[in-house]
C-alpha cells in the first residue's frame, strides 16, 4: 500500500503570506514609534533645563530694564489677570513692582511687562510677545510709542489726537494700541490692588 503525502494547500499558503505582509510592516511601525517617542523624550530631558534657563535669564533682563532702580526681585506670583514681582534696592527695600500682563491685539495676544514704583508712576515697559502687522502695529515696540507710557499713572485713555495725558495711538493700528494700553492698565490696577495705594 503506497503511503500518500500531503501537501499544503494553496489558500493556507496565501493566508500565512497575507498575516505576514500585515504583521511585519506593522511592527516595523511600532519599533520606530517607539524610538522616536525616546528619542523625543532624551532631547526634551536634555534641552528643557537649557530653554527654562535661557526664558529665566530673559525674564531677569526684562525686569532690570523696566524698574532700573531695583537690584533684586522677589519670585513671580500670579494673580487674577497678572502676575507680579516685587522689587527691591541694595538696601532691600521694596522700591515697587514688576507685573506681566496681556491683552489681544490685531494679531493674537500681546504680553507686556511693566515697571511701576512706590508712587504708582510707570518707570519703563517692554513687550515680551508680540505677533501685529509688519510696519503697523509692530511699530508698538518703538521707543517713540512705549516712552509715552512713561511717568505716568492711574487709568490711562488711547487717543487719535493725544493731548495731556492721554497715549496716542498708532497711524493704522488702533487695535495694537488699545491692547497696549489695557496691558497696562491692567498693570497699574493691579499695582493698586497690591498696594492699596491711590494712584497719583
Amino acid at each position: 500500500m503506497k503511503k500518500t503525502t500531503k501537501t499544503p494547500s494553496v489558500g493556507k499558503e496565501k493566508k500565512e503570506s497575507a498575516a505576514k505582509a500585515i504583521l511585519l510592516p506593522a511592527l516595523a511601525l511600532l519599533l520606530i514609534a517607539g524610538v522616536s517617542s525616546f528619542l523625543l523624550a532624551y532631547v526634551n530631558s536634555v534641552t528643557a533645563p537649557v530653554v527654562a534657563a535661557r526664558e529665566k535669564e530673559a525674564t531677569a533682563s526684562s525686569m532690570a530694564a523696566v524698574m532700573p532702580q531695583a537690584s533684586a526681585f522677589s519670585d513671580e506670583k500670579t494673580a487674577d489677570g497678572y502676575t507680579y514681582s516685587e522689587a527691591t534696592n541694595d538696601a532691600g527695600e521694596s522700591v515697587g513692582y514688576v507685573f506681566t500682563t496681556a491683552a489681544t491685539g490685531y494679531g493674537g495676544e500681546i504680553s507686556v511687562m511693566t515697571g511701576i514704583d512706590q508712587d504708582g508712576l510707570i518707570t519703563g515697559i517692554q513687550i515680551l510677545s508680540i505677533n501685529e502687522t509688519p510696519g503697523l502695529g509692530m511699530k508698538a515696540q518703538d521707543e517713540s510709542f512705549l516712552s509715552q507710557f512713561l511717568g505716568k499713572s492711574g487709568q490711562l485713555t488711547l487717543s487719535k489726537t493725544a493731548s495731556g495725558d492721554e497715549i496716542q495711538a498708532l497711524t493704522g493700528a488702533t487695535i495694537t494700541s488699545t491692547a497696549m494700553t489695557e496691558a497696562v492698565n491692567a498693570a497699574l490696577a493691579g499695582w493698586q490692588e497690591i498696594t492699596g495705594g491711590e494712584q497719583k
